[in-house]
């Protein structure tokens, strides 16, 4: 996921094509609570007979956003977006509630029972300014309070909520991925993959899957890889990371979500497409296309359908999509 700041106001901000743009310490907890939920997923039961694929995405909110990104379901069952520099709550037919406004909009994800976390990249940020450490993550409820619980960071760009409540925060500008604490200490997690961007755990707790999106930055280079990076009982990476699957050369990877069965899907957002990889045999399935500039996916909940994906293009007008496919979505943590 990505976008572009050009000033610094809250409220104004420019976003570009994807191929224009552009003392640390750790702390653990167990995962007990991750392995014990993963194990009792009801996986048989989420299943529905797969559509043919690729299928033919859906429109559910166009027209409404110039850029759209970070999407989530809160533990309502409420679907919200970070859309036109704002964080937005949308409903089963369409309509969009403005909930507060951000500097930028970037990743999302729910958290507790009612509220989202989203990145936002600040005043300034790596690709139109340079380095920086001004990147917030905020939490907003509902009813568009919105607070600050992640700081000290760059780019701020997907986010994953943890079993113990802690959150990742990748920062596609970099190598860096951040994990910031219940009680809002910001560390080092891993600078073990560059350009890291959406990110999700496997159903044991035991493997973090990150996207590279790009091979740099100066100039934009995309990238194709999907890594694994294997984590140790407490949650902490354990090792070196592998490549666990591919996007079509030059796919630029963004976000990442994952099914009840354990299987990956993949927003390809220089390519417009969204792959299923499942890690398990290697395989790779094009699961929709003519989605331009993919950026972020979550499966349905509450109302929304529950064997669809729904998803955010970018470029060169926001929309959100519903994509079909036939299984229902891994468990999260809130």
């Amino acid at each position: 996921m990505w976008t572009s700041m050009t000033g610094s106001s809250r409220t104004t901000w420019n976003c570009r094509s994807w191929t224009d743009r552009m003392s640390r310490t750790r702390w653990s907890a167990p995962l007990a609570l991750a392995t014990a939920l993963c194990a009792t997923a009801p996986c048989a039961t989420a299943l529905a007979d797969a559509p043919d694929f690729p299928v033919a995405a859906e429109l559910l909110v166009d027209g409404v956003f110039n850029r759209c990104e970070g999407i989530a379901f809160n533990g309502e069952g409420r679907l919200f977006v970070a859309g036109n520099s704002a964080a937005c709550r949308v409903d089963v037919d369409g309509t969009v509630t403005r909930l507060t406004g951000l500097y930028t909009n970037l990743g999302m994800a729910a958290i507790g029972e009612r509220d989202v976390l989203v990145a936002d990249f600040g005043p300034t940020n790596a690709f139109n300014h340079g380095p920086n450490d001004d990147g917030i993550v905020w939490r907003v409820t509902p009813e568009g309070e919105k607070t600050v619980v992640g700081s000290a960071m760059g780019d701020p760009n997907a986010l994953l909520v943890r079993a113990d409540g802690s959150f990742l925060v990748s920062d596609d500008a970099t190598d860096e991925i951040f994990l910031v604490s219940p009680d809002g200490e910001t560390s080092l997690f891993t600078d073990a993959i560059d350009h890291p961007n959406g990110m999700v755990l496997s159903r044991d707790g035991r493997t973090l899957y990150v996207a590279q999106i790009f091979e740099s930055i100066g100039p934009i280079v995309p990238d194709d890889r999907i890594w694994a990076l294997p984590l140790d009982e407490t949650g902490m990476p354990a090792g070196d990371p592998t490549v666990a699957g591919r996007t079509a050369e030059d796919g630029a990877p963004d976000g990442l979500a994952m099914d009840a069965l354990g299987r990956i899907y993949v927003a390809a957002n220089g390519e417009g497409r969204v792959y299923r990889l499942d890690p398990e045999t290697g395989e790779r399935v094009l699961i929709a296309e003519d989605v331009t500039n993919i950026a972020s996916l979550v499966f349905g909940q509450g109302e929304f359908d529950r064997q669809s994906l729904y998803g955010t293009t970018t470029y060169p007008e926001g929309k959100v999509w519903r994509i079909p496919v036939g299984v229902e979505g891994a468990p999260l943590y809130r």
